[in-house]
C-alpha cells in the first residue's frame, strides 16, 4: 500500500481471512503511519514513517470490517483512512 498526503492505496479492499503482512510506503513528504484496527486486532501499527521509508504490520485478519489510518497529527480527519473487508 501506498501513503501519501491526506491518501491511502491499496491494491484491493477485499481480503480472505488469514495472516497478512501490510507494507506501508510513505511516498508523500510528510511522516505517516498505519493503524490497523478491527475484529480480534485491537491497534496494530507500523513506527512513524519519513518520506520515502517502509514499515510493515502483521496481523491475522477474522471475517469483518478493518478500518486503516494514519494517526499522525490531522491525517485522519483529514481523510487519511481506509477500511478493507474480511470474508
Amino acid at each position: 500500500m501506498t501513503e501519501t498526503e491526506y491518501r491511502i492505496a491499496l491494491p484491493q479492499t477485499t481480503l480472505a481471512p488469514g495472516a497478512y503482512t501490510f507494507t506501508a510506503r510513505n511516498e508523500g513528504n510528510a511522516p505517516h503511519d498505519l493503524l490497523i484496527k478491527g475484529p480480534g486486532v485491537d491497534s496494530a501499527r507500523t513506527e512513524i514513517l519519513p518520506g520515502g521509508q517502509e514499515g510493515r504490520v502483521t496481523v491475522t485478519l477474522q471475517p469483518g470490517e478493518y478500518e486503516l489510518w494514519c494517526s499522525v497529527g490531522n491525517h485522519r480527519a483529514n481523510g487519511m483512512e481506509t477500511t478493507i473487508t474480511v470474508g
